[in-house]
């Protein structure tokens, strides 16, 4: 095996650790928020999941092989729940020492580290794959996480009462105050 195929089934067992492990993600951080509409969000977020792994089916079987995928797909349902990574970010919050109750911020910045992570992940498949269908499935499922992310970081900015607009401009472009 080369590297580049190497470097592919490394991310394609971090992106299956990742969906397989995400659901649960969002559900723990449902029952771990005190507010009704953070819990909402984040069961609406679990719900998600089955429609985006479906593009991911696509993406890592047109680049590794229909056979080759399933095969790997199988082993790593074997161990999905908790996945790895899911299980690194639920310790991330006990050794936070917010193991019982996680404020509700607290547990939108940990969704949005999920999100960078598999931003990150497709972003290195996309890199590894030359064929301009793929390519562009790649792209769309790379958009659909910067939109889950930016969404996610609207929730934080309105959590943190920061999410302001400036109506005057604080500094210029060209460095002049």
């Amino acid at each position: 095996m080369t590297h580049i195929d190497d470097k592919i089934i490394e991310l394609a067992r971090t992106a299956l650790s990742f969906e397989y492990g995400e659901e649960h993600f969002h559900r723990h951080a449902a029952e771990m928020t005190k507010n009704s509409g953070g819990k909402a969000m984040f069961l609406r977020l679990a719900e998600e999941e089955s429609d985006r792994i479906e593009d991911m089916h696509k993406l890592f079987g047109a680049v590794m092989g229909q056979e080759a995928w399933q095969q790997l797909a199988a082993e790593e349902a074997a161990n999905a729940h908790p996945s790895k990574v899911i299980a690194e970010m639920e310790a991330a919050v006990t050794l936070r020492g917010h193991a019982a109750l996680v404020d509700d911020a607290q547990a939108v910045r940990m969704a949005m580290e999920l999100q960078r992570r598999i931003i990150h992940i497709f972003k290195g498949m996309s890199e590894h794959v030359s064929d301009p269908d793929i390519v562009k499935l790649a792209d769309k499922m790379i958009q659909e996480e910067c939109s889950r992310y930016d969404f996610l970081q609207a929730q934080l900015d309105s959590l943190q009462n920061v999410g302001l607009w400036l109506d005057t401009p604080e500094f210029r472009m060209d460095g002049r105050f």
